[in-house]
């Protein structure tokens, strides 16, 4: 199989599966009433709340609003920062928040190739039809390697770590029990993906760096929603995730607080400790705080030198 049609596992299950843990596990998960948010306009509110802090992330996800997710998670005054880091090529948060967030323009070039429905479904068939045991068994493995890569790995905060290790065991379940090996839903998700993409502004990484930070999120929206489909197909609603989520507070000093989540993947309970603080009046996910702070301190790439010319008479 040629390197153009070898189908990448991150675009088929467990891959989605992991994208889902990811798209989740962002805003910590939660629920809140509406008296306990900000209006700043009809897309953009500021929690007044604890609690706030991580429902206000987990309505854009749930609402396909990615583009709302910076002003929502880092104070105003941060914002237009990381617009500029993002163009600079210094910051690619909130993307950066998901693991194998590197990885994504190599996905984005597979799904808007030529003819990318129809190599990915040559590939989908040749390397994972009828082979639905073997899947979930790789499927298992894989969520033992995460859950173990997440705890060694130094870059992400206790409160990540901890979530991120809690709901990659209950992805893992799920997918351990889906019809990963189908051959009809594989089609029907590789036509998804790739109907997603084409949908989207964005292609690759350079699409990427013009559009800035809002208009990347923006751009990749109908990927995100045509993603969300493509895992219903196999028994997970990433929507029912989350608007299964419960938040309640559970302890607070003045400008910090945490608050307990609970919400079910795919009937299985996901319990987390999110720590939240207080920034000119209101509340923000300290992990995302923190990652945004440290992209924001991030220096400018290093242009590469520039070729040296040929003697040709040498």
């Amino acid at each position: 199989m040629t390197p153009g049609t070898r189908m990448d596992h991150r675009l088929h299950m467990p891959g989605l599966a992991l994208a889902a843990m990811l798209a989740t596990a962002i805003a910590g998960c939660g629920k809140s009433p509406a008296t306990s948010q900000t209006a700043t306009n009809a897309d953009c509110m500021q929690a007044g709340t604890p609690e706030a802090a991580v429902t206000l992330v987990i309505d854009a996800l749930r609402n396909d609003a990615l583009e709302t997710i910076p002003c929502r998670a880092v104070p105003p005054a941060m914002q237009d920062k990381l617009e500029l880091a993002w163009r600079e090529d210094r910051s690619r948060w909130p993307l950066a928040e998901l693991p194998l967030s590197s990885k994504l323009p190599a996905v984005l070039a597979a799904l808007n190739g030529p003819a990318a429905e129809t190599r990915l479904r040559l590939a989908f068939d040749h390397q994972f039809a009828g082979q639905t045991t073997e899947l979930q068994s790789a499927a298992r493995g894989l969520g033992l390697f995460a859950v173990r890569y997440i705890q060694k790995e130094s870059s992400y905060q206790p409160d990540q770590r901890a979530h991120y290790a809690n709901l990659i065991v209950a992805l893992s379940d799920w997918s351990s029990h889906a019809p990963l090996g189908d051959r009809t839903l594989g089609h029907q998700s590789v036509s998804l993906l790739v109907a997603g993409a084409n949908a989207s502004s964005i292609h690759d990484d350079a699409g990427l760096r013009a559009a800035g930070m809002r208009g990347s999120l923006r751009g990749l929206t109908p990927l995100y929603h045509n993603a969300k489909q493509a895992l219903a197909l196999y028994g997970l609603s990433l929507d029912d995730v989350l608007s299964s989520v419960q938040v309640s507070p559970k302890d607070r000093s003045s400008d910090h607080a945490r608050v307990h989540v609970h919400y079910l993947v795919h009937g299985e309970p996901v319990d987390s400790d999110i720590a939240v603080e207080r920034r000119d009046g209101h509340w923000y996910l300290s992990g995302m705080l923190a990652d945004a702070e440290q992209a924001l301190a991030s220096p400018l790439p290093q242009a590469e030198p520039p070729a040296v010319a040929q003697d040709v008479n040498k």
